[in-house]
């Protein structure tokens, strides 16, 4: 039997949603502080790249990020809407995020907010889309750098760099 551009499409459409579901599963875990749902994210040998922060696997970013939530109050991160290049068991994602960080302890200044967006390469798996490779490229940063413990950090933009730019596959 073959398929029909309906079930390709559909399918399509059921990629991108399991796609979609492995970020939003992301920010969950971050926020709720559950990091065993990273296991729905990320392949175990996936590479983790956020600026300022440099390269992690699954492993090490969930002991990292554990340690490092724990001194927060709560924080809250938006994700908006994803841009998705799908190709066969591959997929590339643009999305950009708001992460809302919060400490009650450095009021009146307790918060410490970061824009920018993740660039991600995606694969599937028996279990569904998985992430093998996140950048994250944080692109400003407002309020009191003493929330994530950055000392005298300079809030406003970051330098323009490579992540600043369009990725790739987009422009092919």
């Amino acid at each position: 039997m073959t398929t029909s551009v309906n079930d390709d499409a559909v399918q399509r459409l059921l990629d991108i949603q399991d796609i979609q579901r492995a970020l939003g599963l992301y920010v969950l875990a971050v926020d709720t502080r559950e990091m065993s749902l990273f296991d729905q994210v990320f392949v175990p040998e996936a590479q983790i790249i956020l600026g300022g922060v440099g390269e992690m696997t699954p492993a090490s970013y969930k002991a990292m990020a554990g340690a490092a939530l724990g001194a927060l109050s709560a924080t809250q991160h938006h994700l908006g809407l994803p841009v998705i290049d799908l190709e066969g068991d591959h997929a590339h994602v643009r999305c950009y995020f708001l992460a809302q960080h919060v400490r009650n302890d450095l009021a009146p200044k307790p918060f410490l907010m970061i824009g920018g967006w993740y660039t991600d390469d995606l694969v599937r798996t028996k279990d569904g889309w998985r992430i093998t490779k996140r950048i994250g490229t944080a692109v400003w940063y407002d309020g009191n750098p003493e929330v994530l413990g950055m000392g005298n950090f300079p809030m406003g933009a970051t330098p323009r760099g490579d992540g600043h730019n369009v990725p790739g596959w987009l422009m092919g």
